[in-house]
């Protein structure tokens, strides 16, 4: 069927335009927005199957949504019919009883109602269970983590992560601090949640990257395989869904001295169009390499960075302290990629395309001064 013969029912069964809706194939992205710019008669029709096609997946949202409720309800019936404990992994019986008491009965609909609720939300910072277990790695380490459901989990320098003691049982959520890499075990009945400031990752049996230190200016999640849902918490808990080799970059108030009027500003123009100001295309490099997940090929990367990012960066690399004596370097902007490489001679790279000076004093831990 030709294109300018396409209802809205038609184009969302063309897999040329989901292609282009997903953003997931060049050619099809230049076909549509050129059809556009030759057919502005046929752009209104066009921009309303777009926003269908969100919408389906906002109804697969809430049909996996339900779909946990529904888990719960039978579970609840479940414990009406005979009741079992979980202590540490392991699971007691205790004597037969026909019913439940009359209170438990009642509170057990406002229990479910409630673990709807929670799970809707995603809420970081609503009070948690206890954690079962925290895992952390200091400036200058990494670390490779698995966890009880066999996911594996790699941790970046200076991050940490945390799971309670549902994790693998009823649940699976992680509460990053820092930056970590995924490889998720597949398990459709307990989705796997990570939970950032800004920005919650959903998975289902995937791998992706999610970098969200608590003084960076920037939330990122890299997808690397499979497909995952990320809540923007700071856009009205907006989702959206990422594919294979895209990422979503956030960037948020460093503090609350910051004015509100750009958090508004980005607000808005996140809703008017959220998914091209967020939504980038992964890069490979010439040596196979992909920038966003280089470090856990032990390879520091950055890329058109200004100073007092890479700064930061490098403080927690290498687990150093650095200061900027001169605020003026701190806008010089960098591109490079070290493997194996020490502080100094990263350094003294840098020095050679724009001029600063350095001195380490040393101390636990080193402090770098830089000055221009």
């Amino acid at each position: 069927m030709k294109s300018e013969e396409m209802d809205i029912a038609d184009l969302l069964a063309d897999e040329s335009f989901l292609n282009f809706c997903k953003k997931s194939s060049p050619d099809d992205i230049a076909f549509w927005e050129t059809y556009m710019l030759e057919n502005p008669g046929r752009r209104p029709l066009v921009e309303e199957a777009r926003e269908k096609f969100v919408e389906l997946f906002n109804v697969l949202a809430q049909a996996d949504m339900e779909e946990q409720e529904t888990l719960l309800k039978n579970k609840v019936n479940q414990l009406d019919a005979k009741p079992v404990v979980q202590m540490n992994g392991r699971t007691e019986e205790p004597a037969p009883v026909k019913r439940l008491p009359l209170l438990l009965k009642l509170g057990s609909v406002a229990a479910v109602l409630l673990a709807v609720a929670l799970f809707t939300f995603h809420n970081y910072n609503t009070v948690k269970t206890k954690p079962a277990k925290t895992f952390a790695s200091a400036c200058g380490e990494r670390k490779n983590i698995q966890l009880p459901d066999g996911s594996v989990v790699t941790l970046n320098a200076a991050s940490k992560i945390e799971i309670d003691d549902s994790f693998g049982v009823s649940s699976r959520n992680v509460y990053l601090e820092g930056e970590a890499f995924f490889d998720v075990k597949h398990n459709a009945a307990l989705p796997f949640i990570v939970h950032t400031p800004m920005m919650d990752v959903k998975a289902l049996g995937t791998a992706f990257n999610v970098r969200a230190y608590l003084n960076d200016k920037v939330t990122e999640t890299s997808l690397i395989r499979g497909l995952i849902e990320v809540t923007l918490k700071e856009s009205d808990n907006r989702t959206m869904l990422l594919y294979p080799n895209q990422k979503i970059r956030w960037v948020h108030p460093m503090s609350k001295a910051e004015t509100a009027d750009s958090t508004i500003v980005q607000k808005v123009e996140t809703l008017l169009n959220v998914t091209d100001s967020l939504t980038k295309k992964l890069k490979v490099s010439d040596s196979g390499s992909i920038k966003e997940i280089a470090w856990t090929e032990n390879k520091l990367v950055f890329e058109d960075e200004t100073f007092d990012e890479i700064a930061r960066l490098l403080g927690r690399w290498y687990g150093v302290k650095i200061n900027f004596k001169d605020d003026t370097i701190r806008s010089y902007r960098f591109t490079g990629m070290f493997e194996k490489e020490d502080l100094n001679t990263v350094l003294d790279f840098l020095k050679e395309s724009r001029h600063f000076n350095y001195t380490i004093e040393p101390g636990d831990p080193l402090t770098v001064n830089l000055s221009k």
